[in-house]
């Protein structure tokens, strides 16, 4: 995806479902200051703008995103989001010399920027380590954290889904693993 065309779906984002979002957040905020909204309906408003606000916040942060992948490089858009993101984790990244196209270093920005909202998330973890290295093949993807790991009977969500459909869309593999002490992604990229 070209420059342009991320910077038209975040004027596209701005303009529609930010916009919207800010209007509803509005008209909570009307009900709750409402002198006749009853104390049961103001607290479940509060957590429902709570909610939009999140949201809010959230499609903002996917318009910066937008609007800054290319200016940024793949450790500092990684670190830029643990900052906006207001998280302490300690991030360590190794890369050797790969060459990857445009394409598929996108794709990886991706997959990191997701699988690093999980593990803020849900892990507790501490340390987050991402690697991408030489292989026999092509390149290997690695991403680790020390965490709490996750439970085999867990359904899988959207994001892992759209994890999986990226590294499709690179024609790669993902594996999990996970333990008491973390989880562990390996993305394998043929040359």
């Amino acid at each position: 995806m070209t420059q342009n065309e991320r910077i038209k779906i975040a004027q596209e984002l701005h303009d529609g479902i930010a916009q919207n979002l800010v209007g509803l957040s509005y008209s909570l905020d009307l009900l709750l200051a409402a002198p006749d909204t009853p104390s049961a309906t103001r607290i479940e408003l509060r957590n429902i703008l709570f909610k939009v606000s999140t949201l809010i916040e959230s499609v903002r942060m996917e318009i910066f995103n937008l609007r800054t992948q290319e200016s940024f490089s793949f450790e500092e858009s990684l670190r830029s989001l643990l900052f906006d993101l207001k998280s302490n984790v300690e991030l360590k990244i190794a890369r050797e010399d790969c060459v990857l196209s445009a394409h598929i270093e996108g794709e990886l920005l991706a997959i990191s920027r997701e699988l690093l909202r999980n593990s803020l998330k849900h892990s507790g973890a501490s340390v987050i380590e991402i690697s991408i290295l030489k292989s026999e093949n092509g390149s290997q993807y690695t991403y680790r954290d020390n965490g709490k790991g996750m439970s085999q009977s867990t359904p899988m969500g959207f994001g892992i889904r759209g994890i999986q459909e990226r590294c499709s869309s690179i024609e790669s593999t993902l594996t999990m693993s996970s333990t008491k002490l973390g989880i562990k992604y390996l993305i394998d990229i043929p040359s």
